[in-house]
């Protein structure tokens, strides 16, 4: 497991049915306790300058080159068994199925408490031209991985770029996760797998939480690529990331490891 970048993992989905046999269906939550700045770890003492700042971003481009991976997951069909590990944390998918997660991280109790997700004050994430309607939430960026524990909501990531109240002063990053059919998550909303494009025009507009942005591009990129596009990591007042998975209806389109080749990023720009 590739310990810094953006990280990618695949995962199983099981049919509502095998959900409902007693298993959890998510563990609470952890309290969020810490604020946090452009570094990739907690700041509780004084802001960064803006020197630091730009080291920071730096690092963690070079920190995406060491992985092959993405921000967010496929899965690869549907599984019958129960987890080994029943302190693991389960996860569904939108439409009630039970998520898997080839990468046992996630699933670790400790590291959901280190991401800390969290409700975004009951705000959602909204693309309308695509039907796209879901909670909200934060979560951290941990080990520089950018990993959010859920498959039903959008996250900010609280100590990358800037937080949502600051907007207009730098960039917002946002990630979901997608899933290989039969799964459904947020990203598949915004990516036709057949065609290997994202769906959302330009002029589309994209809400965050209280916050209204308007896509000005979108992009198809190769994981090893996502590095090199240096405008995504440059801080930029009143832009948007959102990035997610782009799926396949082909083997062709993922790796041998069955990870999907390429992500989805869509820019927005702040309109109010």
């Amino acid at each position: 497991m590739a310990k810094r970048g953006l990280h990618e993992q695949r995962g199983r989905v099981v049919p509502v049915s095998t959900a409902a046999a007693g298993w959890p269906r998510h563990a609470a939550a952890p309290q969020h306790s810490a604020t946090y700045d452009w570094g990739l770890t907690p700041n509780k003492t004084r802001p960064l300058s803006k020197r630091a700042r730009v080291v920071d971003v730096l690092l963690l481009v070079l920190a995406i080159a060491l992985v092959a991976g993405g921000v967010v997951y496929g899965v690869s069909g549907w599984h019958s068994a129960a987890p080994s590990d029943p302190g693991a944390v389960q996860y569904v998918d939108m439409a009630g199925n039970q998520v898997i997660p080839d990468d046992p991280q996630v699933q670790d109790p400790s590291y959901v408490q280190s991401a800390d997700p969290q409700d975004y004050n009951g705000l959602h994430f909204k693309i309308s031209s695509v039907g796209l309607d879901v909670p909200l939430r934060e979560a951290s960026v941990v080990d520089n991985v950018i990993n959010p524990p859920g498959y039903t909501s959008v996250y900010l990531m609280r100590n990358l770029g800037v937080p949502l109240a600051d907007a207009t002063t730098g960039t917002v990053y946002v990630a979901a996760h997608s899933l290989r059919a039969p799964g459904r998550a947020p990203g598949n909303f915004v990516i036709d797998p057949a065609a290997g494009v994202v769906v959302v025009k330009t002029g589309a507009e994209i809400d965050v939480g209280d916050r209204v942005y308007s896509v000005v591009s979108s992009r198809v990129v190769s994981k090893p690529e996502l590095s090199t596009q240096a405008d995504l990591w440059t801080p930029t007042p009143g832009m948007l990331v959102f990035v997610t998975c782009l799926q396949s209806t082909s083997e062709a389109g993922y790796q041998a490891d069955g990870h999907a080749k390429d992500n989805a990023v869509i820019i927005g720009q702040l309109v109010k």
